[in-house]
């Protein structure tokens, strides 16, 4: 590339500034291109509403765009700056070259690599993406898949970076004429420089950009459009995770919103305690969402892959579900200590992991209950084992242990994340039957994720679809037929609860479920064998809520509150509400006080908030005692 300088070019050799500022147009267009693509790839997510809001995302663009280059490229227009002659030194513009071309590759990577990734997050990458590679699965493994079924991810900014490569190689500029004084001029252009970078680094005059202002120019949900995937890694480097929040007086948080759930008080507790405890099985199926589901989706043309769980659902009280995140690691924390996900890192992955927060199991173990975590992939996937080993868990079966059991089969692993659903529901009902009672156990699937395999003996038999997840969900909804179909014999099959939801929502495939209430839609479903009626609830529960409700439903009689900061689905039958984290904003969507099946959706960004004023303060009070309790470990 250096070659370029002298020899590769004809054309006129341009003055260092001309140069420097055709550098600067260079990596700007770069990184218009890797947001262009990766909006292209995303449209279906995104849904920016008339030209007013176009005209919002495109200046965003501009504003977060120079101040991503200016981050990136700083260093290196800086060196070109400097009043110097040395800078027409070969070593000197080698090495300055070097920086120029890694700091463009380092814009245009993170935001190429999240094209695909998104859809399944739904959140710009940051810091945690050093530590999340590391837990999150066999990337070895999924390498080959991610580069076959998301092409684009790399094919389109292998091309940005080929024409990058070629304008780039064009530029040059010459040397000075040695009998002309250039010292005024480069003092002015150092000083014209050094401000332009830190005017367009802050994102203007004023305070320093932050993630959030890309509220500013368009809704929040479309903010990954404005803002990009660079900036915000960097920018998640030098803040902490959480900070402080003084929306209100602490009493008056306090008041508000209220952390911690009290129990449902039981008249008699001592005849409540010589009741056989009813056992619970919970199970948590990967990336399950409403709407593959007949049960939540009974209009005519719509394409459900569940005939197993919406039978279950007939005989089962069926709530309106939510999640409290998009990834595994949030969804699992959530439905098992009580605390949603309202940072940019997971909590067990962010400074705070060692919190000591409370988890059901232990609660359930204070009561004489074996607990135990069951989950198909590698041990050590997402720190699972070292959770649940934290909240209270007394036992944990991954895939080691499934290897180690005499029915383990050769065809068991599906060559990526662990072993097929069916199998390992199998394996998780021979050890269940192997417990005394009373028992908790929970069970997290992993076949319907990306790759999206299928057993050998099972190809052909369910079919794909619009999208390749529905043939997993379909498979996985087979293997929990087989499931109960093994377990409905057993004597303790009749005292049991079974919980079934999802740990966060698959791919959303239309409008309905890719909007700030769409997004996060999974089934939530209590069958108690004992209680053959069926009921449909409209009432939202969140993850978080299950902590509370499977501690009232099993009639604890003590008064201790419930930690976390879910509400038991027993209370107030009609009206709930969930709360999410996105790019920089918040989230609550309740249930409308007057018109249950209705939802009031309320957002906060910033200093900016939309909703009804008395949500606003609710949202508010919740943000603040959160921030305040994590960051003080008072959960």
């Amino acid at each position: 590339m250096v070659m370029g300088y002298r020899r590769m070019h004809k054309g006129k050799e341009l003055n260092i500034y001309a140069y420097l500022a055709l550098k600067w147009l260079l990596a700007c267009g770069v990184l218009a291109a890797a947001q262009a693509v990766f909006y292209l790839f995303n449209t279906r997510i995104f849904h920016v509403e008339g030209l007013t809001e176009w005209a919002g995302v495109l200046w965003g663009n501009i504003v977060f765009g120079l101040a991503t280059v200016a981050t990136f490229l700083g260093p290196y227009f800086l060196m070109m700056l400097l009043p110097f002659g040395f800078r027409w030194k070969r070593w000197y513009r080698v090495t300055a070259e070097v920086l120029y071309v890694a700091g463009v590759l380092l814009m245009l990577i993170p935001r190429s690599a999240n094209t695909a990734y998104y859809q399944y997050t739904y959140r710009l990458l940051s810091d945690e993406i050093f530590s999340y590679l590391g837990i999150s699965g066999q990337m070895g493994s999924l390498l080959p898949h991610f580069a076959t079924d998301y092409w684009y991810a790399w094919v389109m900014p292998v091309a940005i970076a080929l024409l990058f490569v070629i304008v780039n190689s064009r530029l040059r500029f010459g040397e000075r004429n040695k009998y002309n004084k250039h010292l005024a001029n480069d003092l002015l252009a150092l000083g014209v420089g050094i401000a332009a970078l830190c005017v367009m680094l802050r994102g203007g005059v004023g305070r320093m950009l932050q993630p959030e202002d890309a509220g500013r120019w368009c809704q929040p949900k479309n903010t990954a459009i404005v803002s990009n995937d660079a900036y915000n890694i960097v920018r998640s480097l030098f803040v902490p995770d959480l900070v402080e929040k003084d929306y209100m007086p602490a009493a008056e948080a306090e008041e508000t919103y209220r952390y911690g759930q009290p129990r449902l008080a039981v008249a008699d507790s001592t005849a409540t305690d010589s009741l056989p405890k009813r056992n619970v099985v919970l199970i948590v199926l990967e990336s399950f969402g409403q709407e593959f589901m007949g049960t939540y989706n009974r209009q005519e043309g719509a394409d459900t892959r569940t005939p197993f769980l919406d039978s279950l659902a007939l005989h089962s009280t069926v709530y309106d579900g939510r999640a409290n995140g998009k990834k595994s690691i949030e969804g699992i924390t959530a439905i098992n200590t009580g605390i949603p996900n309202l940072m940019s890192i997971p909590l067990t992955n962010s400074a705070y992991r060692d919190d000591n927060f409370t988890g059901l199991p232990a609660v359930l173990r204070e009561h004489g209950y074996r607990t135990a975590f069951f989950h198909g992939s590698y041990n050590g996937v997402m720190d699972f084992d070292r959770t649940c080993g934290k909240i209270g868990f007394d036992e944990y079966h991954g895939m080691d242990e499934y290897n180690a059991d005499t029915m383990a089969q050769a065809g068991d692993y599906d060559g990526v994340w662990g072993i097929y659903d069916e199998p390992f529901l199998q394996y998780t009902a021979k050890r269940i039957g192997t417990y005394r009672e009373p028992f908790f156990a929970e069970v997290f699937t992993v076949t319907s994720h990306h790759p999206f395999p299928i057993p050998a003996e099972h190809k052909g038999e369910f079919v794909e679809g619009r999208h390749p997840i529905l043939k997993c969900v379909e498979y996985s909804d087979y293997a929990l037929r087989r499931f109960f179909e093994a377990v409905k014999e057993e004597p303790w099959y009749m005292n049991t609860v079974f919980v079934v939801c999802g740990d966060h929502s698959g791919h959303g495939l239309t409008r309905e479920y890719n909007d700030y209430d769409g997004w996060y839609r999974i089934p939530m479903i209590v069958f108690d064998p004992q209680q053959d009626s069926g009921i449909r609830s409209v009432r939202i529960v969140q993850q978080t809520d299950l902590f509370p409700t499977l501690v009232d439903m099993l009639g604890f009689g003590d008064e201790e509150d419930v930690p976390g900061f879910g509400e038991s689905a027993l209370r107030n039958a009609e009206c709930g509400r969930y709360v999410y984290y996105g790019n920089g904003y918040h989230v609550m969507v309740s249930n409308n006080s007057e018109e249950p099946s209705r939802h009031n959706i309320t957002v906060i960004m910033g200093k900016r908030a939309t909703g009804e004023q008395d949500d606003i303060k609710y949202l508010k009070a919740l943000i603040q005692q959160y921030n305040h309790r994590i960051i003080d470990d008072i959960l």
